[in-house]
């Protein structure tokens, strides 16, 4: 087994995984391919990562069922419920319990007044509400260094181990104004990396109207709508934005940030917050 036969193909790293300390709770799988090279063929023992079926139950009601990473699940149930929009504030949650592959969520939300349904977007986000009427106008005066955001990516791929290992993973992180991170996560699906991360964030009491959203993932409508349900003003990846992240972020008044890769970056809204 390489234990950095991603990272190798993908670019030079200088920290692999044989130097760190092996977590023998990480979600990946050993399991046999076939490399052709040319004429060459060889048999491999590679990492996969692993995907599982998460169910979250909300007041007593089977609310979605998730494909994602199996670990950080309270996480996961906070930040989904606050950033589809199905709770307004992380206040709106009485508990969460985590029993194998279910959620179990207690709101203090009357249930009469929660009007769920379920729905699958084709960029990936699974979701509640397919409307983004009633998201907030984001208010937020918060002015960031172009380094935060740049070196924030810089830390995306330092802190990305199981992506490093398997290549499966999207990675997220909350940042401060002045760069320091608050919360990371990975997932094999991008919105519920951004769930994770926005979820720690909220449950460690994160006031968000300062921070960034800083992703590897693709800047749809549903991923801007995370974020801007749960506060954040500015938002960044290293990948490309979509056509309705774009809009959507103008008529919140967010900050959207994509092809964050030095030395470069490319702001598509809110301009002003970024000096």
């Amino acid at each position: 087994m390489k234990d950095n036969w991603h990272a190798e193909r993908a670019g030079k790293w200088t920290s692999y995984w044989k130097d760190e300390a092996h977590d023998p709770s990480a979600p990946y799988l050993l399991t046999k391919c076939v490399e052709i090279s040319g004429e060459e063929r060889k048999e491999l023992e590679l990492d996969v990562v692993v995907e599982e079926s998460i169910k979250l139950v909300l007041d007593g009601r089977h609310l979605v069922t998730l494909l994602a990473l199996p670990r950080e699940l309270r996480e996961l149930a906070a930040g989904f419920l606050v950033c589809e929009g199905v709770l307004h504030r992380i206040g709106d949650i009485r508990s969460i319990n985590v029993q194998e592959d279910t959620v179990f969520c207690e709101s203090t939300i009357d249930s009469g007044e929660l009007d769920l349904w379920k729905e699958v977007r084709s960029s990936g986000c699974i979701g509640i509400k397919s409307s983004w009427e009633g998201i907030e106008p984001i208010s937020s005066g918060v002015r960031m260094k172009k380094e935060v955001l740049l070196n924030a990516i810089e830390q995306i791929k330092e802190q990305g181990k199981i992506w490093r290992r398997t290549g499966g993973t999207h990675s997220s992180l909350i940042c401060t104004k002045e760069g320091d991170i608050v919360s990371f996560s990975e997932d094999v699906s991008r919105a519920c990396s951004v769930d994770k991360a926005i979820g720690a964030a909220l449950l460690s009491g994160r006031d968000l109207s300062d921070c960034a959203l800083v992703t590897t993932g693709r800047l749809s409508g549903g991923m801007v709508a995370k974020a801007a349900r749960a506060g954040i003003p500015v938002v960044a990846s290293k990948a490309a934005p979509l056509s309705t992240g774009v809009m959507l972020s103008k008529n919140v008044g967010m900050t959207l940030v994509a092809f964050v890769r030095k030395p470069n970056l490319y702001i598509y809204s809110g301009e002003e917050r970024v000096v």
